[in-house]
This record gives C-alpha cells, structure tokens and sequence, in this order.
C-alpha cells in the first residue's frame, strides 16, 4: 500500500477516503478557464460530451450506457454501484466496491464515504475516483486521480482484469477531462 506522497502536500476530499492504495492513475490537464468555470463543469459534464469516454464505456456496458445524458459525477463509469462519496468547491469523488472482471459478482452496498472508509476489500476492490481542478497562473489545473485498494484474495483476479483494461481506463479518464475543458473554456454550461 502506498500512502500520500507528502505530509506536506495539501489533502484533497480523496486522500480523507483513500489515503493508502495498491495502485493509482493520475491525469491532468491545464484549462485556460477560471476554477469557478471548471468546477461547474466537473459537475455538468456528461459522457456524451466525452466522445471517446462515451464509445469505451458502451464497449464495456453492452450499450447500456448510452443515452444516460446525465453528468459524469452521478454515473461514474457505470459500474454497478458507484455512488458519490463526497465533493467539495472544487472536488467530486466517486466511488464503489466490487469484482469489476468478468465472472465477478456484485460487490458490497455502499452508499456513504463512512461506509466506504470503513469497508474491507477481502475478495474485491475499492475504487475511488476524484475529479478536481485547482488555480494557476495560467487558469485552472484539472485533475482525475483514481485509486485501488485490492484486496488480498482479489490480486489474482483483478491483476489480470487491470493488465487489459487500465489502457483504456487511462483513454476515458483523458477523454473526460477534454470535454470538461471544452465546456469550461466555451461557457457552455447548461
């Protein structure tokens, strides 16, 4: 497990859920927008604005995805069971517990951040995933950073499942953040 990077880095909503993990993805992306702007649009955007994101998570929900025109904070990855842990200003994490492979069953219910924190990832996996931005000089840094806690009876499972799926993982995450940008720095919020 591996624990924040520095004691003094400044915490985010997802290191108070998370603070330790077996593996971490991390994408950023600079905005020419104010952190007011990103923010509203971390919470309006939609997979359908993620061209790319939209047509991997289809692949991966047999369709079932498509047409879900609500924001990306209330639906996650579509992965049965995700729910919202919590949100700041500038945050909104997500996030569930479960066996995402093929075969696996459904995880625990989870539907609070306490419930989550408090949950054991025996033969499953935790996964959180924060979307956030943050001031810069020049506009907004955005961010999405997820983090896994596999479970000990998991690894097995999950390390083959991560192996094919991590690389269009990273592809959602990338196309996700694009849209965000787009409607932040256009002003296209709805």
């Amino acid at each position: 497990m591996r624990p924040m990077a520095s004691a003094a880095a400044v915490p985010t909503l997802l290191d108070t859920l998370v603070p330790t993990w077996t593996d971490r993805t991390v994408h950023g992306l600079d905005v020419a927008a104010s952190p007011d702007r990103v923010a509203a649009a971390i919470r309006a955007t939609s997979l359908d604005d993620a061209h790319v994101a939209r047509l991997l998570v289809a692949v991966r929900t047999f369709g079932a995805s498509l047409g879900q025109h609500k924001p990306f904070v209330e639906t996650g990855d579509f992965e049965p069971g995700f729910v919202r842990l919590g949100e700041s200003e500038r945050e909104v994490c997500l996030g569930f517990i479960g066996r995402p492979w093929p075969g696996g069953e459904p995880g625990d219910s989870v539907y609070t951040a306490e419930e989550f924190v408090a949950a054991e990832a025996l033969d499953q996996v935790k996964v959180a995933v924060s979307i956030r931005c943050a001031g810069a000089d020049y506009g907004t840094l955005l961010i999405t950073e997820s983090r896994i806690v596999v479970g000990p009876l998991a690894k097995r499972h999950f390390g083959l499942y991560w192996r094919l799926v991590k690389p269009a993982s990273s592809l959602v995450r990338s196309s996700l953040l694009r849209a965000i940008a787009r409607q932040a720095e256009r002003g296209t919020l709805s």
